[in-house]
């Protein structure tokens, strides 16, 4: 029980206060589904293939290097109305380029070895750090979507803000 009969302690992550008894404020019972691993494959699935992971049916993409402003079918803006929401999606970028980077270089190293030839190896490397980050640009982004809504799942409250909200109006959020 919570003993905060004026703020709820879960308002804002998608828990909704039931009253209990004596007028006493109780978080409900938390939905087990948005936790699941199941639920963490279905969103970053819908992200890779670049569809909108809260719904799966709206596509993400504009042009190779931009998203729609909001999903046609849900409405769920692809910047969650945050300024800064796509340093995710470049981290997830560089992640991703270094990783293909990493197992190249094992890959080749494995495969030659003991003669490895690492002269291609640093022109390989060079290439792909060049090439990689625009070939995964939008696959990060949809990723980062994706692992987003599995961390702070969507609420009605805040599709209904996309929804009504132009895509150059962003939210002012404290979170604590």
């Amino acid at each position: 029980m919570v003993d905060q009969t004026a703020d709820h302690v879960g308002a804002g992550r998608g828990e909704e206060p039931v009253v209990g008894v004596g007028g006493k404020l109780e978080r409900a019972p938390r939905n087990f589904e948005e936790l699941s691993v199941s639920r963490a494959i279905r969103l970053a699935t819908r992200g890779i293939v670049l569809r909108c992971p809260h719904c799966g049916a709206g596509r993400l993409r504009e042009s190779w290097m931009k998203l729609v402003p909001s999903c046609p079918s849900c409405g769920l803006r692809t910047d969650r109305g945050e300024e800064d929401f796509f340093l995710g999606g470049m981290m997830w970028n560089i992640v991703f380029a270094e990783g293909l980077l990493l197992l190249s270089a094992v890959l080749i190293g494995i495969l030659t070895w003991p003669d490895v030839p690492w002269t291609l190896l640093q022109w390989v490397g060079t290439a792909l750090m060049v090439i990689a980050p625009f070939v995964f640009y939008p696959f990060s982004l949809g990723f980062w979507l994706a692992c987003d809504i599995l961390i702070r799942p969507v609420t009605e409250e805040e599709l209904s803000w996309h929804r009504e909200n132009p895509s150059d109006t962003f939210r002012h959020i404290v979170d604590r």
